[in-house]
């Protein structure tokens, strides 16, 4: 939802995505990791007589909220627990498109994952992978570290935090590894920007989406809440200060989309 309503770019990511994807409307496509079906949604109303959508996810939670955000399907629309490692119960060739989108930093051997997302795409067929850059939004993480070290959390545990989007296939490296299973691998860049006016929204993305940039988990109960109470007043000071000289606090943002044949 943050992204769309404070994007930049004319076009959405999904709108992109779809471009790639070059539907007819008849086409077998799978979803792998389909998370909360955000993209799935605009597939699978673009599908028709003829078309077919499987969707993949290892959690059930994120498969049944799926469900209920896919309102809209004019084709057969399959929602299956499973892990992306091992795709086994379906044949060689079974999908005309084959899409995996922001799931590669949860993936330890991206070599098996897309040997198995190659072997089931159809001749004729295509399979996209979409990918966020490592180093995506780096005005929040900087932010972040700058407050974190002001307000005085140990510099051990700031070190053991992750700065970047972590993952064995990153934007740096996608294009080697995917042509290892494919003939035709043609990157895509889709570049955005989130621009924030006002310091709310930002906080929200910032505090409940990412969860204080992964700092809120790892820190489990080893830091008192009040430190993260800290934490956010300090960073939205630097929200506002930057929103009053400038008028916005924009976050710069890049991801691709490979299409793979």
């Amino acid at each position: 939802m943050t992204h769309n309503v404070y994007r930049q770019n004319r076009a959405t990511m999904v709108d992109h995505i779809l471009d790639c994807l070059d539907l007819t409307g008849r086409e077998a496509v799978l979803d792998l990791g389909c998370g909360n079906g955000f993209i799935l949604r605009d597939v699978a109303s673009r599908l028709r007589y003829g078309g077919r959508a499987v969707a993949v996810d290892i959690s059930p939670a994120m498969l049944e909220l799926a469900q209920r955000n896919v309102t809209i399907s004019w084709a057969p629309l399959e929602f299956v627990e499973g892990r992306a490692e091992d795709l086994s119960r379906y044949p060689d060739g079974t999908f005309d498109r084959v899409m995996a989108n922001f799931i590669f930093h949860y993936i330890e051997d991206p070599d098996l994952v897309c040997g198995e997302i190659a072997r089931l795409v159809k001749p004729g067929g295509h399979a996209i992978v979409t990918i966020e850059a490592r180093h995506s939004m780096p005005e929040m993480y900087q932010m972040h570290f700058d407050a974190m070290e002001t307000v005085g959390f140990p510099a051990e545990f700031i070190a053991r935090l992750p700065r970047t989007r972590r993952g064995k296939m990153v934007l740096d490296n996608a294009q080697e590894i995917l042509s290892r299973q494919f003939g035709t691998v043609e990157e895509r860049p889709y570049v955005d920007a989130l621009r924030f006016e006002s310091a709310e929204p930002y906080m929200t993305f910032y505090a409940t989406g990412h969860r204080f940039c992964g700092a809120r988990a790892m820190a489990a109960d080893d830091y008192p809440d009040s430190m993260f109470d800290q934490l956010y007043a300090e960073v939205e000071a630097k929200v506002k200060a930057r929103i009053a000289e400038v008028g916005y606090f924009e976050l710069s943002k890049q991801n691709s989309v490979f299409v793979c044949s």
